[in-house]
């Protein structure tokens, strides 16, 4: 197979380097990829970038240059329920944007028209995640991730997120970006994410302080998945 990985920040795609070294490192123009072959499939590595438009680029950069057969994105987000705690993993079933609002055109919030309310995320990788995170012990939430052009990091914010995506579990600003141009070019999208805050009033200074840790820990799903990606 072949597998695109998108991550925003250095943080989270040094991690993964590790995981898939050796690679060959290919520049196109302000973007690096890094490519490698693991577990006889071949990996391209990409790092998008913060925000959606710079998420939307990197994916169609991989999709253009390499037809992948499945894009992981991976990474970190903060948490929009009390039950997950920094380091936990997250394989949200669907995403969609916290802000798009054509409500008065008569579409659901967070929906781009000509477009579903929400993306899914697909079901047969999905269901391989679940059962080799079983297999290896591995726990993780689903639901749904909520994406945005904006650090959350205000218990106000927080409210009124939760009002107007009351199942909303996590939020970050890349997810629904990467779904859009997977949907639109029938790419299967799984996407992995470890919480590097709790997107409250502090959420700055421990996004900081645990981004080294959530790196971590979506790693080591990510590591595995990839492993296993030959019984898909």
């Amino acid at each position: 197979m072949k597998i695109g990985i998108i991550s925003a920040i250095s943080q989270e795609t040094e991690t993964i380097k590790k995981i898939i070294k050796p690679y060959i490192e290919k520049k196109i123009e302000n973007y690096k990829i890094h490519i490698a072959k693991f577990q006889k499939n071949d990996i391209f590595l990409i790092q998008s970038g913060i925000g959606k438009v710079s998420a939307s680029i990197a994916t169609m950069i991989l999709i253009n240059l390499y037809q992948p057969d499945m894009i992981v994105n991976s990474g970190s987000a903060g948490s929009l329920s009390s039950l997950l705690k920094i380091g936990d993993i997250i394989i949200p079933d669907k995403t969609c944007y916290y802000d798009v609002d054509l409500t008065n055109f008569g579409y659901f919030r967070g929906q781009i028209p000509q477009y579903p309310k929400n993306f899914i995320i697909n079901k047969k990788i999905y269901k391989f995640c679940k059962q080799n995170s079983y297999k290896y012990e591995l726990k993780f939430t689903k639901g749904l991730i909520i994406s945005g052009d904006s650090f959350i990091r205000e218990n106000l914010r927080i409210k009124s997120l939760k009002n107007h995506f009351p199942s909303a579990i996590a939020v970050e600003m890349e997810s629904a970006a990467i779904a859009q141009v997977c949907y639109k070019f029938k790419i299967p999208l799984i996407v992995i994410k470890s919480i590097s805050d709790l997107s409250d009033n502090n959420a700055t200074l421990n996004f900081k302080k645990n981004i080294s840790i959530a790196s971590f820990q979506f790693s080591k799903f990510l590591k595995i998945i990839l492993e296993n990606l030959i019984n898909i």
